[in-house]
């Protein structure tokens, strides 16, 4: 039997091992948001990873990204893989130019004695993980549904899909609650998905759309010199649901990045923005509307990529059904666009320490 000091000492170990453990999940989510941690395993030969109901394993799994390289062929299958890996570069879908590059990219590099790159990404590396993480999220805290990976194996559906991913992750990584709604109801128009506010228990309509530019994520012709806005049309494209809920919209401008002209365009984008919305405000149905330009990019194939730019946000005046906690919604919201492109790259970044074992006292 314990006396009183050896109980007093574990008991303040104790407390100090909950401390550690309150910091660690504050900092974790401080950084990834409301995301699952990531449950993985090692044996003599294999890296073990859990997704949904899945056991997946590789030898070869060493980092997290090292996983998520795979996951995105798991997901888009084999077959599908392999037909589009071995046909002509011309005819390739945005996902292999991503990889192949990728894959040029890391040919630059130098592994350290572990076998590991430290060096940063460039566009088309980060553009592939990003894809892989956001399905890697929905799937590991919700399900991914076989609906939305149909659309991104087929490059006229790529793009809307890829934005509907982001945002689904984004709301996952606010804390809400994700309710897919269902697409082969015909009946009516339905919007992305219902978010549930787990705070409030009240539900949010959202809605996703992307501007398609010529030459950009897989659309044929040249990318275009001057750029506009013009995104009016997927406003009133997305105002035609009508889901009687407080309603949040996405919108991806899509803008071209090449060379040095991506500040210029996204500052032209925001006079464009104020002149337009600002003096003369859409003050119906909507509550929020976030203009986001959010794909990776890098000045050369092998440079590192740059910077997102943070989204533009109107709020209407005048909605047609109010959110509860609306600044607090809002804030949650714009935190979780802020932590895309926050990736862990060791497995234990994700890890927690057991409280330890007290046995009898």
């Amino acid at each position: 039997m314990m006396n009183n000091k050896e109980k007093l000492l574990i008991l303040k170990e104790i407390q100090n091992r909950i401390r550690q453990q309150e910091k660690k999940e504050k900092n974790f989510i401080k950084k990834y948001g409301h995301v699952r941690k990531i449950v993985h395993c090692n044996t003599e030969d294999f890296k073990f990873v859990a997704v949904g109901k899945t056991m997946l394993a590789n030898k070869q799994w060493i980092t997290f990204p090292d996983f998520l390289m795979d996951y995105l062929k798991i997901v888009l299958g084999k077959e599908w893989w392999e037909s589009n890996i071995n046909s002509n570069k011309i005819e390739q879908h945005q996902i292999i130019i991503w990889h192949r590059q990728m894959v040029e990219f890391q040919k630059k590099q130098t592994k350290n004695s572990e076998g590991i790159y430290y060096s940063k990404v460039n566009g088309s590396m980060q553009s592939y993980i990003l894809l892989a993480y956001d399905l890697y999220t929905i799937a590991r805290n919700y399900e991914l549904q076989e609906i939305i990976i149909n659309r991104l194996k087929n490059i006229k559906g790529f793009q809307g899909a890829l934005n509907e991913l982001f945002v689904a992750s984004v709301f996952i990584r606010a804390g809400f609650k994700i309710n897919y709604t269902d697409e082969t109801d015909r009946s009516m128009k339905h919007t992305e998905f219902i978010a549930e506010n787990v705070s409030t228990g009240q539900l949010i309509a959202v809605e996703a759309k992307s501007r398609h530019r010529s030459g950009l994520l897989g659309m044929s012709g040249k990318i275009p010199k001057n750029v506009k806005l013009d995104i009016t049309k997927k406003i009133n494209e997305a105002l035609e649901k009508k889901p009687n809920l407080p309603f949040i919209i996405f919108i991806d401008l899509n803008l071209p990045k090449y060379k040095k002209n991506q500040q210029k365009n996204f500052k032209q984008l925001i006079s464009e923005y104020k002149k337009s919305y600002e003096k003369n405000p859409i003050n119906d149905k909507f509550n929020i509307i976030f203009f986001t330009d959010h794909h990776p990019y890098s000045i050369t194939d092998f440079s590192v990529a740059k910077d997102f730019n943070d989204p533009l946000i109107a709020i209407s005046k005048n909605p047609s059904y109010k959110i509860q906690e609306n600044d607090l919604v809002l804030s949650k919201i714009r935190k979780s666009i802020s932590q895309f492109g926050n990736i862990p790259n060791d497995f234990s970044e994700m890890d927690f320490d057991n409280i330890i074992e007290m046995g009898e006292i």
